[in-house]
């Protein structure tokens, strides 16, 4: 992978002013991932996100800065990879898609860049994980079992 295939720039006049780049998640998400890609989505526009149109799904809140956040998606997709995920709906959203009052108001709270996991059904947060320890694989089975359960097959 090039560097430059990592960033994009977007609004930029002839003369260079107001710039805004943007760090493109996609890359990191695809490295670090267990799951293929085609079965997570990734939201960098919080704008486009619904969680109210979520009937069964987890969402992982990723910040590419974070070591932790990095660690958190590797583990929660090594242990997500051995599951039938064909009932759920897996959301990597880019922590710099939101303000904190974006956070707020979807979610409630806001976020720190640990990779912090939430577990969905029906558009409510039912389960959560702050940050991902070696201990966690049991709660991210756990809290994945339940959204399944639940699920008529």
């Amino acid at each position: 992978m090039r560097f430059v295939e990592m960033w994009y720039i977007e609004g930029l006049d002839a003369g260079g002013k107001h710039m805004q780049t943007t760090f493109d998640i996609c890359p990191m998400v695809r490295k670090y991932s267990a799951i293929p890609c085609e079965q997570l989505q990734v939201i960098r526009d919080i704008a486009a996100f619904q969680l109210s149109k979520i009937a069964r799904g987890i969402v992982l809140i990723f910040a590419a800065w974070s070591g932790h956040s990095v660690i958190a998606l590797q583990r929660l997709t090594e242990s997500l990879s051995r599951r039938d995920l064909d009932f759920l709906e897996i959301k990597v959203i880019d922590i710099e898609s939101m303000t904190s009052q974006d956070m707020n108001r979807v979610f409630g709270r806001v976020f720190h860049g640990y990779g912090e996991t939430l577990w969905i059904r029906e558009g409510k947060v039912v389960a959560q994980i702050e940050a991902f320890e070696p201990e966690s694989e049991p709660l991210i089975l756990a809290h994945t079992r339940e959204l399944l359960a639940e699920h008529p097959v």
